[in-house]
Parts: C-alpha cells; sequence; structure tokens
C-alpha cells in the first residue's frame, strides 16, 4: 500500500509591502518623482545618489527672508535655540536657487542667536506655495498667516486681501463671520468655499458695502454683549432677520431697538444650538416687552 505523499511547507510567505494602504491607480507605477527640485527618473536610478549637498553658512546677508512668508514668533526661536543648542541641528533649512528661505526661518534665527552656522540644502525653483506645504506638513498656517501671505505685493490679488484684513482690523469679528459677510453668505457655515478660496489666495468679495454696513452694526452689539456677536450662529441670525422681514410686518426693523433689545434679553439664547434656533430665538428676543405695533414679523422660507 503506497503512503501518500505529503506537502512540505518550507516557510515562504508572499511578500508585503510595509505600508499597506490604498493608491489611485495614476498613482502606481510613478516613472519619475522630484526631489529638492530635480526631476528624478526611476529607470535611471541608482541608489544612494547626490541630488543636493548638505552645507553650511553664516552668510546672514545672503539669506533672504520671504517677505510675503508668515511672521516668526519669538518664543519659538528662543526654545528653537535651547533645543539647538542642546541636541544641535537635526534637519537644515530649505533654500531655493535665490537663497529665498523656503523652510525654516525660525531655524535661522535661532542659529544668529546661537551665532553658529546654519545647516541648508537648496531646492530649485521653490516658492511660497511650498513654503505653504511644507509648514502644513509642521505646523499648520493660521488664518492670520494667509492673509499676511497674500496680502503681500508679490500676489496679483494682493488688493482684495488688504480689504479684507483692514475689515478685520475695523470691526474686530472672528474670522468665520467675517468671511461670510464679506462673500455674501449669510447662512453660518463656518466659511465652506469661501475660506477654501481665502487660503488659495481666490479670495473675491462680493459687496464691502453691506459687509460693512452689518459689521458696524455687529461692533454696536459686541460693545454692551461681547459674547453673543462671538458665536458665528447669532450674527448670521442678525443679518439674516432684518432681510427677511414679512411685508405684513406691523414693526419694521430698527438697529438701535435691536441693538438695546439683545443687550437687554441676551439669557434667551442660552439653550440656542443650531442655527434655526438662534434665528428664531433672535426675533423673539427682539419682539419682547415691546408694543405690538413695533413687533416684527419674518418670512421663515427665505434664506433657511
Amino acid at each position: 500500500m503506497s503512503k501518500k505523499k505529503r506537502k512540505l511547507n518550507i516557510g515562504f510567505k508572499p511578500y508585503k509591502p510595509m505600508i499597506e494602504t490604498s493608491l489611485a491607480p495614476f498613482m502606481i507605477g510613478s516613472t519619475k518623482a522630484k526631489f529638492l527640485g530635480h526631476d528624478v527618473k526611476f529607470n535611471n536610478y541608482k541608489d544612494q545618489q547626490t541630488l543636493s549637498s548638505v552645507r553650511l553658512t553664516k552668510d546672514w546677508d545672503k539669506l533672504k527672508f520671504l517677505e510675503d512668508n508668515r511672521d516668526t514668533d519669538d518664543g519659538d526661536v528662543k526654545r528653537l535655540a535651547e533645543s539647538i543648542k542642546k541636541n544641535g541641528q537635526l534637519q537644515p533649512i530649505v533654500i531655493n536657487e535665490k537663497w529665498e528661505i523656503c523652510e525654516g526661518q525660525h531655524r535661522v534665527k535661532a542659529c544668529i542667536l546661537l551665532d553658529i552656522p546654519v545647516l541648508y540644502i537648496i531646492s530649485d525653483g521653490a516658492s511660497i506655495q511650498d513654503t505653504i506645504l511644507m509648514n502644513n506638513n509642521q505646523k499648520s498656517w493660521k488664518n492670520r498667516d494667509y492673509l499676511k501671505c497674500f496680502s503681500h505685493k508679490n500676489h496679483k490679488n494682493h488688493q482684495e486681501y488688504r480689504k479684507v484684513k483692514k475689515f478685520f482690523d475695523d470691526y474686530s469679528l472672528n474670522f468665520s463671520v467675517s468671511i461670510n459677510l464679506l462673500s455674501g453668505n449669510f447662512v453660518y457655515h463656518g466659511g465652506g468655499n469661501s475660506n477654501k478660496a481665502f487660503k488659495e489666495g481666490k479670495f473675491k468679495i462680493k459687496n464691502l458695502h453691506a459687509a460693512e454696513k452689518y459689521g458696524s452694526q455687529l461692533k454696536k452689539i459686541k460693545a454692551k454683549v461681547p459674547l453673543l456677536v462671538s458665536n458665528g450662529k447669532f450674527c448670521m441670525a442678525w443679518v439674516k432677520t432684518q432681510n427677511m422681514i414679512a411685508p405684513n410686518s406691523a414693526g419694521s426693523w430698527n438697529v438701535m431697538t435691536g441693538v438695546k433689545q439683545m443687550s437687554k434679553n441676551v439669557d434667551m439664547f442660552k439653550t440656542c444650538n443650531n442655527q434655526e434656533s438662534w434665528d428664531l430665538q433672535l426675533v423673539e428676543a427682539y419682539n419682547k416687552g415691546l408694543s405690538k405695533n413695533n413687533k416684527i414679523k419674518v418670512i421663515r422660507t427665505i434664506g433657511a
């Protein structure tokens, strides 16, 4: 009686990549990629080939800070200088062929403070857009950083951003409220597409006069009840309500009456959560204690 042959398990397993993730088909099988401004074709690829040398410099006059980059923070510079003194420079700064600092402006200032050379590499063709990408992979840019960047004359849309900056300075409203007013969006949603355009340098003001009118009104309320105006949903309810007065309303909208009523009836907003509740409660707060002829009625279907 013949014995059945047993298959030997010799322990080989199919190769699995170190990173298990799905990529879009067009991202797989690339034949080239860009490294530090250099296109490297993989059919000519050599392991450990040199693309850019790491060098040292103390030529501070030659290094240029990008004027449209975000501001440096003195506290961050000091903390970084202490770290470098203790641990050394762990990574080089990135400059372009014009010696403009595209990444690492805090490190440069820390090295100047310590009076030591800074480590650098050159990335050909790097620009402020690359700076934004590199910075967002570390400490994300804040709205004021984008505003400073795109207000600079280097950007074709800088005049629009200077108007935005003036609006922020004049009315001191929170960012999303200001962007909504300037873009003509009177439903609070944190900025939405307008916020995206703002961060891409493409923001456009729809009606500056209208935005300034509402900004001035909200500034008056903020002087009396700042907590209300810090809430974006209240601000949008305020703007929407005065544009939704029904034709058969006994009373007409009056800004000074509204400011006084909001200040007097601020506690009525304690339970508000979604936009609809803010819209409803604002009308209730406006009307509370007023005579029948001064109470307002709104059209609920508009702007909902």
